[in-house]
């Protein structure tokens, strides 16, 4: 019996695979597709899924795959800046802030990543046509799309990360509620072997005319987005002449190569619950979002790291409904959180009425100039809440450079194993004793973080997350003993 089947091997389900293939959980992926799908379609990730591509090895691979994104300008009705955004380099995850990417190219990384765990088996060109449920295990009924031969497997767990239309989810009976965000886009991916626009600066033209987006991909490869106006049918838009004519302001057409063109709806659906007894959903079979703020995929790769750990830790004999449960009590609300955020600006971008459009334009400068911008991803990653979280709780933890074991510096996931454990000031490292717990003394440059928490110390889940802070090593101790009994001692990582 497996630990774990995957359902589902893209970018999500082949992230969770590395994962779990690197928890030592033996791991069943089955995809449909016997071949990677060739057209870009996610095109940003951010410094988190690098460093959690860092944590499975692969970062990098994928680093000379990139192109750093370091601006976002949003224009007016006017044609005129309404609001930039900027990314420092120093940041704390340790890695650039954004990434753009080649969704292939990120894809066969990961899959190549997969060859490194004897645990991990992938069966390609199969698909799932049946789940059953019993009171311990998953049974998956397997289809070869080829031969139409049939086959039976039994995992422990079920993650279904198998896209929008998920066969997981409609077969646990779990709907989608609409958030209320439906429109129409033309993505055109081109190549193009003169840069165009500005280097690693995107460009959002909220223009009522007609809203449009500008995106550089990694080396020649380009991005444009326009949304369809009232009465546009999609034939009309998508013929060679009508997506010409969109470009014309850029770049001609004699001098690209068209990667695809395609229709695509930009909407806000979650699904009801992500869990059915032994049953989980992940991705975009979970939830999906207007790509305002660029997170889909990032959504999708936290689910993953969150849930992985977590089944991890009940197969280690953790307490399996606390665990389990946290996984939606943690995710829901984040997740939730940004698609109103990608929700909120795109109402603001897609504005076509001229009056409403030069009301945001002034609304939007004013708050710019005041410092008083409403809150998005773009600056910064909002905490996790509820969960398996005290009150102090909920931070991603920052990645520092620590002295390796040849006295070089080292980043702190590669130095410290993906379990429990403790980050403190020199004081309060040097008294405090953690049975099974590695207790990192943390450099000099961590004490303003520590400050402004009013802590002396803190205790990290394995996913790198704060699970709450203390003032002294005794309440740092007390701490470690609730979260080790959450997360026993599991050490099979294949580093």
């Amino acid at each position: 019996m497996w630990d774990v089947v995957i359902v589902g091997c893209g970018p999500v389900g082949a992230t969770a695979a590395n994962l779990a293939g690197r928890a030592g959980l033996s791991t069943l992926v089955i995809e449909r597709d016997s071949q990677i799908f060739d057209l870009p379609r996610a095109i940003h990730f951010d410094a988190h899924i690098m460093r959690i591509l860092q944590q499975i090895g692969l970062a990098e691979r994928m680093v000379p795959n990139t192109r750093t994104w370091r601006r976002s300008t949003f224009y007016g009705a006017d044609s005129q800046p309404i609001r930039v955004h900027d990314w420092p380099t120093d940041n704390p995850y340790g890695w650039d802030a954004h990434y753009l990417f080649y969704q292939p190219t990120l894809e066969q990384i990961l899959r190549d990543g997969l060859g490194q765990y004897e645990n991990v088996d992938v069966r390609l060109g199969v698909e799932v046509v049946g789940i059953a449920q019993l009171d311990d295990r998953v049974t998956v009924t397997m289809r070869d799309v080829d031969t139409g031969e049939r086959t039976e497997v039994a995992a422990r767990y079920l993650i279904g990360t198998d896209g929008a239309s998920s066969f997981v989810r409609s077969n646990s009976a779990i709907q989608l509620v609409d958030g209320d965000f439906d429109e129409p886009w033309l993505v055109v991916d081109l190549r193009c072997d003169r840069e165009l626009g500005r280097p690693n600066e995107s460009e959002m033209f909220c223009d009522p005319v007609r809203p449009s987006t500008r995106v550089p991909g990694p080396g020649n490869h380009h991005r444009w987005e326009f949304m369809l106006l009232p009465g546009e049918s999609v034939d009309d838009i998508s013929r060679p002449a009508s997506i010409e004519a969109l470009l014309k302001p850029w770049v001609s057409a004699d001098e690209v190569e068209i990667i695809r063109a395609s229709v695509y709806r930009f909407h806000s659906l979650i699904a009801r619950r992500w869990r059915d007894a032994r049953v989980f959903l992940a991705g975009d079979a979970a939830h999906q979002t207007p790509p305002f703020l660029g997170q889909g995929l990032c959504h999708g790769i936290r689910d993953v790291q969150n849930l992985i750990m977590k089944l991890g830790a009940v197969l280690a004999g953790g307490p399996a409904d606390v665990l389990l449960d946290s996984y939606e009590a943690e995710r829901r609300p984040h997740v939730q959180l940004i698609i109103d955020m990608a929700v909120a600006a795109g109402r603001e971008i897609c504005l076509l009425d001229p009056a409403a459009a030069a009301e945001r334009d002034r609304r939007t400068r004013a708050a710019a100039a005041s410092g008083e911008l409403p809150r998005t991803t773009f600056q910064g990653m909002p905490p996790l809440s509820g969960g398996l979280f005290t009150a102090t709780g909920g931070e991603l933890f920052r990645q520092p450079r620590l002295r390796g074991a040849e006295g070089g510096p080292t980043w702190f996931d590669d130095l410290v194993a993906p379990d429990v454990a403790v980050v403190a000031l020199p004081d309060v490292a040097a008294s405090l004793r953690a049975k099974d717990v590695p207790v990192v003394e943390m450099p000099d440059g961590a004490a303003e973080w520590f400050s402004a928490h009013r802590a002396r110390a803190a205790v990290l889940r394995p996913d790198r997350y704060v699970y709450g802070t203390a003032p002294d090593a005794k309440q740092a101790q007390r701490l470690v003993q609730e979260l080790r009994a959450l997360f026993p001692v599991r050490r099979p990582w294949l580093r």
